[in-house]
């Protein structure tokens, strides 16, 4: 999308930005789709190669425990409540809300509660676990919002990681029974005779 947007933008062909970038005044009018849409456009190449490495080297963990359309549906969930947060804060606000930049930071937020305790390399020859590698990125990337951005980009990166957490919470507490018992199977009781 980042290749198909410079070339489009260059020929004057459509400006997928104003097309696809979320703002409030957009959404109030009905705009719906630019929830999700404005997250296919980073705002430059910068944030189009950080959040890649983050989306392939995190992603890439999570793609082994969960299925394709539990990641989408997690990343749909943490770009919608990032843009539902920008809306909050910036009803009437122009300004458009462009990148990945909050569903990557879901995504790490997401390989450090479910791939926690599992080592990583860190080269030259020194080791960390998920969780200390997410906890390090994450402080950096708040800082660095914060500083290039502003409160209110750091709220909008916040609101997405917690968007993502929330639903990976109410998943684990709606999809685990409370109180299982054990049930006696007399089948199984004669094929241990």
């Amino acid at each position: 999308m980042f290749l198909a947007a410079i070339v489009l933008g260059a020929l004057k062909v459509i400006n997928l930005a104003g097309w696809l970038g979320f703002s409030g005044p957009d959404l109030w009018h009905g705009q719906v789709w630019r929830l999700l849409s404005y997250a296919l456009l980073p705002g430059s190449i910068c944030n189009w190669l950080t959040n890649a490495f983050v989306v392939i080297c995190f992603g890439g963990m999570l793609e082994r425990v969960w299925l394709p359309r539990d990641f989408f549906l997690y990343c749909a969930i943490a770009a919608a409540g990032a843009a539902l947060a920008d809306a909050a804060l910036q009803p009437s606000s122009p300004a458009m809300l462009l990148g990945p930049t909050p569903v990557a930071f879901a995504v790490l937020l997401a390989a450090g509660r479910v791939c926690a305790n599992e080592p990583m390399l860190i080269p030259p020859s020194f080791q960390l676990t998920v969780r200390q590698l997410v906890a390090v990125f994450a402080l950096i990337s708040l800082v660095m919002t914060f500083f290039a951005g502003g409160w209110v980009n750091t709220v909008i990166l916040l609101a997405g990681g917690g968007s993502g957490l929330l639903y990976l919470w109410l998943r684990s507490e709606v999809g685990q029974p409370r109180d299982a018992q054990s049930v006696v199977s007399q089948r199984i009781n004669r094929l241990e005779l």
